[in-house]
């Protein structure tokens, strides 16, 4: 009796300990999502939107996309998608390739993108520590200087803040030097030309534009004047005697009238001048119209030289006669 017992009990330990009674303990899907409503709605709702898996997709195991995925997906393409790919098997692979490198240049692009804005993001942060580091920098370098100057005796101190100041106005100088701005500009004394000043100013060509000259207009007056007769020996030569000579008149033209008085007041010195000039010529020379021509400009040359007002424009003779 007492083992029958035992062994009841031990069934009736066991009835309890069934699988039967221990699923109706566990949790039911529907329980499960109630405690998770009540316990973490936001996890739920997310789960919630979660729809139901498209039948007609296709996942991959190992989650790549190969050539033969992509052949599959042109042989079960449209009517018209298959026509092609009989007559151009190739394509595919070609496809296939073309979205590998899309997907490469898309995945850089994310990347870049990414790199680019948490750098960004960091600029403002590492620019205001680099900031302060600078700033900490400095300061321990003004502190420990002061900190310097302050062990330095008065003959130092002084020296060191007049060296300071001598920089400074040194400094100061030399940027108004550069700039002009200390000593003024170099200035001409002089006008050189009225182009400046002018109103208008107007220009000629002289070569296809037949211009009047201003000596040569009748409607200025001419400043001429008639020397008087110089007779001198001239050098001889081989088709002269050994003593010829020369009679001649000019007529002086001068660039004002100024210049016909000054030769006026000074024609004893103008007639040795010309003396001068005249007896420096051959015969062979003044008896040619090459040698007067040379003559005539040999004479406004030395008179320029001696006049004090105005220039002389032109010599003309008005009587040659050379004796052999």
């Amino acid at each position: 009796m007492a083992e029958n017992e035992s062994t009841t009990k031990v069934e009736d330990h066991n009835k309890e300990n069934s699988p039967e009674e221990t699923s109706e303990e566990l949790l039911s899907l529907d329980n499960l999502d109630s405690i998770l409503a009540e316990e973490d709605p936001e996890f739920a709702k997310s789960l919630g939107e979660i729809g139901p898996i498209d039948p007609n997709s296709q996942i991959d195991s190992d989650g790549t996309y190969t050539v033969d995925d992509e052949k599959k997906l042109w042989a079960k393409g449209s009517a018209l998608r298959q026509k092609i790919l009989k007559v151009f098997p190739f394509l595919p692979s070609l496809s296939y390739k073309i979205k590998m490198q899309r997907s490469a240049l898309r995945l850089k692009w994310i990347d870049t993108k990414e790199k680019l804005r948490v750098g960004i993001k960091a600029a403002g942060p590492a620019t205001l520590k680099a900031i302060k580091a600078g700033l900490g920098k400095i300061k321990d370098g003004i502190g420990a200087g002061l900190a310097a100057f302050k062990e330095f005796s008065l003959v130092k101190k002084l020296a060191f803040v007049g060296l300071v100041a001598a920089t400074v106005v040194a400094c100061i100088v030399g940027y108004k030097a550069a700039n002009h701005k200390l000593l003024p500009e170099d200035q001409d004394l002089f006008l050189p030309s009225l182009e400046e000043w002018a109103q208008a100013k107007y220009l000629y060509d002289t070569k296809e534009e037949q211009m009047e000259s201003f000596y040569d207009s009748t409607r200025t007056s001419q400043n001429m004047i008639e020397m008087k007769k110089i007779v001198a020996n001239i050098r001889p030569s081989k088709s002269s005697g050994p003593n010829p000579m020369a009679a001649m008149e000019f007529y002086v033209e001068g660039t004002v009238a100024e210049v016909v008085v000054e030769i006026k007041d000074r024609e004893p010195e103008m007639k040795d001048l010309f003396l001068r000039t005249i007896e420096e010529m051959n015969y062979d020379q003044m008896a040619s119209g090459e040698g007067k021509q040379l003559l005539c400009d040999r004479l406004r040359k030395d008179i320029n030289k001696v006049l004090t007002t105005g220039k002389v424009r032109r010599i003309f003779i008005k009587t040659a006669i050379v004796k052999p």
